[in-house]
């Protein structure tokens, strides 16, 4: 970016043009004051926005890409570094120059300011893309849902089974053989969230002791105050068995739905329990993932209804990222024209017809598509001759979209490259 002004006057009756060459250096002096603020504010929303938009489109088109069975890619903008430089001159002459009869008074300025970006890339590879996309979540994660995200929308992302009812398993895998539905998961994961929008329950964590010894009995005389220390520090306590004897219990922090009181024998409470099987009229449920170890003695298949300790937990079976954005593919709309052609992988449903796996996202995340740009879209992004988009009154898409960006934040390895691959001035 670079200005360029000149100031003339051609005057026999006023001689001294003195006032054209000050006011070029007090118009630069006055500018490159205030260079800086004025950078920032015409610069950092912009980029800002721009980050965020590039952003979401590189999101959006990996999504589309696992719809069509293709290798999702990631870049990341690690460091944006923007370098501002202002220069400027200017000269003054005065006199007759024989082009007139009169005196010429010139005054002549220029300034430049130029605004050069370094962009630094950083392609996510090798171990770092395994650990963020294929390791699956934490149940810790579900905190998520406290900090905004609804329940409904957290669990069909996230969740593969809640103590064995499939949120539509299938549906994980980039190319399906048989069709599948989640209507069962969907009612369970809908009365809770109508729950938690009134108040009924809520998530908390809470440090909860094992009712189990971890230790033989031992004598109260031979327990010093340092192993009690010891212990608390590694979650474990001591508890009398008796007037003599003493045992080590394993106490840790644990996820925890807590029902309100009055609302633990609802009818929404009970039809609640009655999908997932769960002990009714309860009012605290742990949560632990079955993939955790949480619960390693936990066998496939949903323990006997007896077991008073299965039926007050919520087993959760977590997603990685890469099932969830699998799962999110199939929200993707197919052009008829790819699913002709078999470029996009499809499912048989065993009456002649293919399987619509958008039903399994339907009220959660869509993606339509069009042979043209649309006019008004809140992501957009071009893949196989085809534009895929965002409607820009679909929130629940777009809350989608803000959750699967958290979620892949927090996954992402702390392990870093010790720098950029690529890096790239802009602007010379």
């Amino acid at each position: 970016m670079s200005s360029h002004f000149t100031i003339l006057r051609r005057d026999a009756k006023w001689p001294s043009g003195h006032w054209c060459l000050a006011a070029a250096i007090a118009f630069s002096l006055l500018f490159s004051g205030c260079l800086g603020p004025t950078a920032l504010s015409l610069t950092r929303t912009r980029y800002n926005e721009v980050y965020r938009s590039t952003n979401d489109e590189q999101l959006l088109l990996n999504i589309v890409r696992l719809r069509y069975a293709d290798s999702p890619i990631f870049i990341d903008l690690s460091n944006i570094t923007s370098q501002f430089e202002f220069s400027g001159r200017g000269n003054y002459g005065y006199g007759l120059d024989g082009s007139g009869p009169g005196f010429s008074n010139l005054g002549l300025g220029e300034f430049f300011l130029r605004d050069a970006p370094t962009l630094s890339y950083h392609p996510r590879s090798g171990q770092e893309t395994a650990k963020s996309l294929l390791q699956p979540l934490s149940a810790e994660l579900f905190s998520v849902v406290n900090a905004g995200a609804r329940f409904e929308q957290f669990l069909l992302m996230t969740v593969n089974d809640i103590n064995d009812v499939p949120n539509a398993a299938r549906s994980i895998a980039m190319i399906p053989s048989s069709p599948d539905e989640n209507f069962e998961f969907r009612r369970g994961v809908e009365l809770l969230s109508e729950l938690e929008q009134r108040g009924a329950v809520e998530l908390t964590v809470r440090k909860l002791e094992e009712t189990e010894d971890v230790s033989d009995p031992i004598p109260v005389e031979s327990v010093r105050g340092s192993d009690l220390v010891a212990a608390a520090k590694e979650n474990y306590v001591f508890r009398k068995t008796d007037q003599d004897r003493m045992t080590v219990h394993k106490c840790e922090k644990t996820l925890i739905l807590r029902v309100r009181e009055q609302d633990r024998l609802s009818p929404e409470m009970q039809e609640f329990c009655r999908v997932f099987r769960l002990q009714p009229g309860l009012t605290t449920y742990k949560i632990k993932s079955e993939l955790s170890g949480d619960h390693p003695e936990r066998e496939s298949g949903f323990p006997d209804e007896q077991d008073t300790e299965a039926r007050d937990t919520i087993f959760v079976n977590m997603r990685s990222m890469l099932q969830i954005g699998v799962f999110l593919s199939k929200g993707v709309c197919v052009p008829e024209e790819h699913i002709t052609q078999g470029i996009a992988p499809m499912t048989p449903d065993g009456n002649g017809q293919l399987y619509d796996w958008t039903s399994v996202t339907e009220g959660l995340f869509r993606v339509c598509s069009s042979r043209r740009r649309p006019k008004k879209s809140e992501i957009a992004v071009k893949y196989r001759g085809y534009w895929f988009y965002i409607a820009p009154n679909d929130i629940h898409s777009r809350a989608c979209m803000a959750i699967f960006e958290t979620l892949f934040a927090v996954q992402e390895s702390d392990e870093r490259r010790g720098g950029p691959l690529l890096t790239l001035p802009i602007g010379g």
